[in-house]
């Protein structure tokens, strides 16, 4: 399977992780020259840097009749031009791109991006529908069920309350990729707190979902 993973930081080095395997080609594009840097030095892969939203760029970095194509920058409008571009003009078979606005998600469906992943618009979903799930815990999986993305808001009580990422250490299980706190996006290292009202991203497998919500839902 073909992969194309244009730009983003800690998700696209999981997402790499996940499939720099011999089953699949890895096509990796980011614009951060110490991010492309980063990303091929840790993963031992090639990493072009340029443009996602620019088509010459796409073809030069081998991203054309890809099987899957993720979009992780964040801003919203370069994963929309970029997810256009390898829809209409690469062959492109599936496109994922991340939003931060919640607005986004239904504007970009509805344009034709197959699959739109956004945090908030998880949790806004998660609040109307709510379930029994007392820190209302969203997933989404992407790609045959290969990742999962889970959304948990920290409510009152919870063990991993007052604690550090690298006192929860949940690194061989997934990624925490970003807080949003009081309305603000946290991109977090081992030294982040996690507090109450917190809203945790987390990329992770469909074998390891179960265990991360039970660490996340631990009462003290």
């Amino acid at each position: 399977m073909k992969v194309v993973i244009a730009d983003g930081y800690h998700e696209a080095d999981y997402i790499i992780n996940l499939f720099n395997d011999h089953k699949n080609d890895l096509v990796v594009i980011n614009e951060d020259e110490s991010i492309c840097h980063y990303l091929s030095n840790n993963n031992d892969i090639p990493v072009m840097q340029g443009r996602c939203t620019r088509e010459s760029d796409l073809k030069e970095a081998g991203a054309q009749d890809c099987d899957i194509f993720i979009a992780l920058s964040e801003d919203d409008y370069k994963n929309y031009v970029a997810c256009k571009t390898a829809k209409k003009l690469l062959n492109a078979k599936r496109c994922v791109a991340t939003v931060i606005n919640p607005k986004n998600v239904r504007i970009f469906k509805d344009i034709g991006i197959d699959m739109v992943v956004c945090s908030t618009y998880l949790l806004g979903e998660q609040i109307r529908n709510l379930t029994s799930i007392e820190n209302m815990v969203n997933s989404l999986t992407l790609d045959d069920e290969k990742i999962s993305i889970l959304e948990i808001r920290v409510t009152e009580g919870l063990d991993v309350e007052g604690k550090t990422l690298a006192d929860i250490n949940i690194s061989d299980l997934g990624t925490v990729s970003s807080i949003t706190r009081n309305g603000k996006t946290i991109i977090p290292n081992g030294q982040s707190m996690i507090i109450e009202g917190d809203k945790v991203l987390i990329v992770t497998t469909m074998e390891n979902k179960d265990k991360i919500i039970e660490i996340f839902k631990r009462k003290k």
